[in-house]
């Protein structure tokens, strides 16, 4: 006979947070201020306004107000803190200078190896430390901070601590810069890296020297072992990322299709493993006490679990080369087993807040790391608000036949309450949600209860004498599994029920008002009476007024054109009122593991705004104006596709014809002499190409020219990548080329030189797309001297990043501004240059 289970007394569902954890929030909020300061003060405004009389804590007034002025000294020493330690200057400007000047030249480095980061797609992302450049008649160059060095396909594997020769092109870290989007080099720079190479194969002439080393050419050895006894492919690849971190062997297609399935937490290396970890010591636990059931009178089995779980989670910790990311998490286990064994109830949020003290602490930078904000973000909505489900998905006392059930909706329930708590974050951050959290109810389990102990069985196997055959037989099963997995997960995709969710990216205010409500709501929760309309209409006015505001921004009359930074390719974005958007091509990476449309232009296009356009445009079939389209036409409502008809060949233009007939996107070809209505009496004229120069022998003399023009006045030309040939023509041809505005063509590159292209179209400002650095010298010297000789200021989104250039009518004047320099007015940038010697 089932047993009906008893009912259990409801408790108190929110835990408030102690004074020291309020004083600690506002010294980390003055941390963040150095970043974002509107954002920080206004978050330590509504914390300073909630936190009396919230629920927080069970003091009164007179001790809240005390706390309060606490609190505002600690934000200001959080600031202090931050000012005295963050890497603001950078790298030496006289290194950077002669590295800019000599990054073709191979020079011949040395350095020590002081971390090795295996990446997808068969790379290592390899730390030096205390790196010398020597070359050919010149001294060596001692370089400060650390180099990055990602190696692809490497033939062998450095160890930390090892010394490097090398033959390497060394430049310094400048990443991709537009609009709502964090910048590369900010984030190296944290961690003291500035400079960066890049080699292939042996292509380096690498050599390294012997270290002593021991425990890591065990863990080497025992990843050689696993390779041995496991068939390789995807679950071989798995088995490796969830054992020991190691990505080296996984596909991006394969890492694309997790990401999508929203089970990417389940690689990496974080507190989910140490998690499986623990439930392991738990199981030890479980076994001692049967054995020997008189333990629990000397240690309850709670701490008896705890005490059993050290050594485990310590040898986890070496197996995945203690990165920094499983050494916090480490320590947040830490400080919930210390606080068990102290006999805390408040363990969850008194443990991470404990952790994040000793974290922070330890390395005040470490506020910056998003691993630590989403796992911080994640224990902290799994803290307040799984009490909301505690007592409906409590599993002990059930029938049998209940418990899985209930454990199945417990894993739905915490997925869910951990992703509503990083919602605002990931949407900002990666710019798509995944809503297939039911897939953890699956596939979790599999994981903690069959993968890992299977594997990790197989790893101790390996390390007993005469173990070798089981050992082989428990990781070839687990590989199997996850094959098994990973194939479900692809039937699901080609189902088409893999879709992810494509967000309007939020702004700043909107983060405070989302997190203001979900607090709010764990307090009501607690305590119907405890509902402040105050609170809850300021929330709702976070939330709201942002889109409301960008709404009205949008019937401002005016054109913007902005030409987006995304390095050695090309993206023009023209926007008008009413939110009417058109994206003339989306730049394009020679390397398809690089989705440059997904990860700079999608993010830029729903920074704040829904995943609409008008329409887009293609120049000519070249991958750097292309590939960067792909996204925004496979996830975002287009309203229509334009080009010449000439478009990419082999696997891209199978899937750009793909993608526009199942998305039923309408295409229509251009030619010379066809207009482009965007907007009332704002239009985009053909000038280029006609029939005869679409069928040009290069790509290149095929492109789209187009003219913007409103109200009858010339704003800018877009020409792609005219070269001399189709430039002669576009020039004989007695066409109007005048604008405010000339996009140089083909990136500066001298194939596109034309003077008299120049005076055609008497720009009063010039701007031109190129990546820091680049192979091919672009823009031209000649182009820049052409230029500079004509007073036409130019603006190159390698130095500047992204560009806007706006009208606010048609007879005002364009004003510029930049992401990385701010506002211009071409007075000023003229004086600059003629500051500057270019003029």
């Amino acid at each position: 006979m089932s047993q009906t289970p008893q009912p259990r007394p409801l408790q108190a569902g929110w835990p408030g947070l102690l004074p020291w954890q309020g004083v600690f929030c506002a010294w980390v909020l003055g941390l963040l201020t150095w970043q974002w300061p509107l954002p920080a003060i206004l978050a330590l405004a509504v914390f300073l306004w909630t936190w009396p009389g919230s629920g927080l804590t069970a003091r009164g007034k007179r001790g809240n107000r005390r706390l309060l002025f606490m609190a505002v000294p600690a934000f200001v020493l959080g600031l202090a803190v931050m000012h005295l330690i963050h890497p603001g200057t950078g790298p030496d400007p006289d290194h950077v200078e002669f590295l800019e000047k000599e990054h073709r030249r191979e020079a011949r480095i040395t350095g020590t190896v002081d971390q090795v980061l295996p990446r997808p797609g068969q790379r290592l992302q390899i730390l030096l430390a205390d790196v010398v450049l020597t070359g050919e008649g010149r001294e060596s160059l001692n370089l400060e901070g650390r180099l990055l060095w990602n190696w692809q396909d490497p033939p062998v594997r450095p160890r930390t601590g090892q010394q490097v020769h090398a033959a390497l092109r060394v430049r310094p870290i400048r990443g991709m810069a537009n609009p709502g989007m964090s910048r590369t080099e900010d984030y190296w720079a944290r961690q003291r890296v500035y400079y960066r190479t890049f080699s292939q194969g042996e292509q380096a002439n690498v050599r390294l020297e012997q270290g002593q080393a021991k425990a890591r050419d065990l863990r080497q050895t025992l990843r050689e072992k696993v390779l041995e006894n496991t068939a390789p492919g995807q679950g071989q690849a798995m088995l490796l990322a969830l054992l020991m971190g190691d990505r080296f062997l996984l596909q991006q297609e394969t890492m694309d299709l997790i990401q999508r399935a929203s089970l990417a937490h389940s690689l990496a290396l974080s507190g989910l493993h140490l998690g499986f970890v623990v439930a392991l010591g738990w199981l030890a636990a479980q076994g001692i006490g049967l054995l020997a059931p008189g333990i629990y009178l000397r240690l309850p089995r709670p701490k008896l679990a705890v005490v059993v779980s050290i050594p485990l989670v310590l040898a986890y910790l070496w197996l995945g080369q203690a990165v920094p990311s499983l050494q916090r998490a480490a320590l947040m286990f830490a400080s919930w087993g210390l606080l068990l064994l102290l006999g805390r109830q408040r363990v969850l949020l008194d443990g991470l807040f404990l952790a994040l003290a000793i974290i922070l602490a330890l390395s005040p930078l470490t506020v910056f790391d998003l691993r630590l904000q989403l796992s911080a973000l994640a224990v902290a909505g799994i803290a307040l608000a799984w009490p909301l489900g505690r007592e409906a998905l409590a599993w002990i006392g059930r029938p049998w036949w209940q418990k899985p059930v209930a454990a199945g909706l417990g894993i739905l329930a915490v997925s869910c309450i951990a992703t509503l708590a990083l919602l605002p974050l990931q949407a900002w951050v990666f710019g798509r949600v995944s809503p297939h959290l039911y897939l953890n109810v699956l596939w979790l389990p599999l994981l903690g209860m069959v993968v890992f102990p299977l594997g990790l069985g197989g790893l101790v196997l390996l390390l007993i004498p005469y173990g070798q055959p089981v050992a082989a037989a428990l990781l070839g099963l687990a590989c199997r599994v996850l094959e098994a997995m990973l194939g479900g997960l692809s039937l699901i995709d080609h189902a088409g029920l893999l879709a992810v969710f494509i967000p309007a990216r939020p702004l700043w205010p909107q983060f405070i008002g989302f997190w203001m409500l979900l607090m709010a709501a764990a307090a009501w929760w607690k305590n119907p009476k405890s509902l402040r309309p105050g609170i809850m209409a300021a929330a709702l006015a976070l939330l709201t007024a942002p889109p409301l505001v960008g709404l009205a921004l949008e019937q401002r009359p005016g054109v913007s054109l902005h030409l987006l930074d995304v390095s050695q390719g090309q993206a023009a974005l023209v926007e008008t009122r009413a939110g009417q958007r058109w994206l003339l091509d989306g730049g394009g990476f020679w390397t398809r593991d690089f989705d440059i449309g997904r990860i700079i232009v999608g993010l830029v296009l729903t920074h704040g705004r829904p995943p609409r356009l008008s329409g887009t445009l293609l120049s000519h079939a070249d991958f750097d104006h292309y590939r960067g389209l792909l996204y925004p036409l496979r996830h975002f409502t287009v309203d229509a596709f334009l080009s010449q008809g000439r478009g990419p060949a082999d696997q891209d233009g199978e899937e750009l014809e793909a993608i526009l007939r199942t998305r039923n996107i309408p295409r229509a070809v251009l030619r010379k002499g066809d207009v482009i209505p965007l907007d009332r009496d704002l239009l985009l004229e053909v000038l280029h190409p006609d029939d005869h120069w679409i069928n040009a022998d290069k790509d290149n003399d095929a492109s789209l020219v187009l003219r913007l023009v409103w109200r009858g006045r010339p704003l800018a030309l877009l020409p792609g990548d005219v070269e001399l040939p189709s430039i002669a023509a576009l020039l004989q041809s007695g066409q109007d080329l005048a604008a405010d505005v000339l996009v140089i063509p083909h990136h500066g590159s001298r194939t596109s030189f034309s003077p008299s292209l120049y005076d055609r179209v008497d720009p009063g400002l010039a701007l031109v797309s190129t990546g820091y650095l680049n192979r091919f010298n672009h823009p031209h010297p000649e182009i820049v001297w052409a230029l500079a000789e004509r007073d036409i200021p130019l603006l190159n989104t390698a130095e500047h990043g992204a560009i806007t250039v706006r009208w606010k009518s048609p007879d005002a004047g364009p004003k510029a501004s930049t992401e990385r320099k701010g506002a211009f007015r071409l007075q000023h940038i003229r004086a600059l240059m003629r500051l500057s010697g270019q003029i």
